[in-house]
């Protein structure tokens, strides 16, 4: 059996987003999974591991636009998907993303843990 190399729990989370890497934009109607520690991007994209980019998860309101800002990293990109790990994160986007991945995840203690044991980006 293989071990499992996630630290994160992942959720779904059917938002849209946009990335920005190598000065070209990729837009995406949902993201396969999200963690407090990176994200599946579902676009197909040219992208080397490693290279920077700018993550915008957008979160639309009744009354407003709020949007989740992080710096990533790309690890891995393949004809379905962009890997990200995520590299930094200002704090109020770091408290929302908390808050999505507490109440979308089925085990929330986990996810609090998790919080507990990484409070800011790793």
């Amino acid at each position: 059996m293989s071990e499992e190399k996630r630290k994160f729990t992942r959720v779904p989370f059917r938002v849209s987003a946009e990335i920005m890497a190598h000065d070209f934009s990729y837009k995406a109607e949902e993201i396969l999974n999200l963690s407090i520690g990176g994200c599946l991007f579902p676009v197909k994209a040219d992208l080397e591991p490693g290279a920077e980019c700018d993550l915008k998860i957008i979160m639309t309101g009744t009354t407003s636009e709020l949007s989740i800002q992080v710096k990533g990293e790309i690890m891995r990109c393949d004809s379905r998907a962009i890997a990200i790990k995520f590299t930094g994160i200002d704090p109020d986007s770091l408290f929302h993303l908390h808050n999505i991945i507490r109440y979308n995840s089925p085990d929330p203690k986990a996810v609090e843990q998790e919080i507990q044991d990484h409070p800011g980006i790793v």
